[in-house]
């Protein structure tokens, strides 16, 4: 199975940083995925499409203060 290393680390003697996928054995995958170290590495998908209200439109015009009487 594959894993993302999610801080570095040493696995099976070679150093590995966060970010890297690897593909380890069982028994070592639980000790670093106990300590935190790894997580089973999720397949790539689609780019996420931004569906914020506004997106790509022109920037909303900003709100000014009234000058105050004297």
């Amino acid at each position: 199975m594959k894993y993302e290393v999610l801080k570095g680390c040493v696995i099976s003697a070679q150093r590995r940083n966060k970010g890297d996928v690897v593909e380890i054995s069982d028994s070592e995958a639980k000790m670093l995925m106990g300590i935190g170290r790894i997580a089973p590495a999720q397949e790539k998908s689609e780019p996420i499409e931004n569906r914020a209200v506004g997106y790509g439109e022109d920037k909303p015009k900003r709100r000014t203060r009234n000058k105050k009487a004297d």
